[in-house]
């Protein structure tokens, strides 16, 4: 076997994984504290990506299109959390899984018929210089990739573990009852994670394009299903198994495409999945849980 060839394909495994990581990390913080899962996610993040490149191709600036593109996840975070999951948000489990599936249409629909379903190139945001170490080609690209998800991994991190919001957030995430006696603004705290959760897809969303220089409607869609699987492989509702969870996904799929065919790299990506979750149910780092914050008073 050439090790060339297989260290290649861990640094494009590498690039992919860690745009899964991020699109996982921002659906992970989500269900960490509501225990639902948010299906419009990934679309959340093809809306703020086709976002992106309009302000990119109006612009031609790339500080206006990271801002705006964030602007407007934040936005559809928080109004899909506003009018979609909060008026239901003490119904059976079933009522905001659905909600979520309209509001993903929603999203879907609106984009369809704003851009269309074409497929569109996207501009070189992040200089792709290429260099070879030891026989292995990499690009600055997958670097830069890797790092920027791995820093806003790392400032998410810190933000739910050393501020007063995240504190917040983590008493939310245990009980929402106790929360509101204790005078956290609760409806206020999941709104800040609705919006940050949706931020961080469109930032994994600009990543992805920019890498595979393109945007279509279909992405968000693949966005819902990789940060779900990813989720489930790291641990759901913990931010560094979701990105880990991320990095071995797109770790997999790289050696599966590189090995045997990219046909069948879906598959065994979701086989490993499977037979992980038998040995390991709560995923890599998750821990098991006795109901969740979704429950309310």
């Amino acid at each position: 076997m050439d090790a060339q060839y297989v260290l290649s394909q861990l640094a494009n495994g590498l690039a992919m994984g860690s745009i899964y990581a991020l699109i996982a990390i921002g659906y992970s913080i989500i269900y960490g504290i509501l225990k639902l899962m948010n299906f419009a996610h990934g679309d959340t993040y093809m809306f703020g990506t086709f976002v992106a490149l309009s302000v990119i191709l109006a612009t031609a600036s790339v500080p206006a299109m990271i801002l705006g593109a964030c602007v407007c996840g934040a936005l559809i975070g928080f109004s899909i959390e506003r009018f979609a999951y909060r008026p239901i948000r003490g119904s059976h489990q079933a009522a905001p899984m659905i909600s979520a599936v309209g509001a993903a249409l929603v999203l879907r629909n609106s984009a369809q018929l704003v851009w269309g379903t074409k497929t569109y190139p996207f501009p070189e945001v992040i200089p792709r210089y290429f260099y070879e170490v030891g026989g292995v080609r990499f690009s600055t690209m997958e670097i830069t990739i890797f790092g920027i998800a791995l820093i806003l991994m790392l400032v998410v991190g810190l933000l739910v573990e050393r501020t007063k919001i995240g504190i917040a957030v983590r008493c939310v995430a245990q009980s929402i009852p106790t929360s509101q006696l204790m005078g956290i603004p609760v409806n206020k705290i999941i709104s800040i994670v609705y919006s940050l959760g949706a931020v961080l897809g469109v930032a994994a969303g600009i990543l992805f394009a920019a890498y595979y220089n393109s945007v279509f409607i279909g992405m968000g869609f693949l966005g819902t299903m990789k940060a779900f699987t990813a989720g489930l492989l790291g641990g759901l509702g913990n931010i560094y198994g979701a990105f880990l969870g991320g990095i071995l996904l797109g770790l997999m799929e790289a050696l599966a495409s590189g090995f045997i065919s990219s046909a069948y790299r879906d598959a065994i990506s979701f086989g490993v999945l499977i037979v992980l979750l038998l040995f390991k149910p709560t995923g890599l780092l998750g821990k098991p849980t006795t109901g969740g914050s979704g429950q309310r008073a």
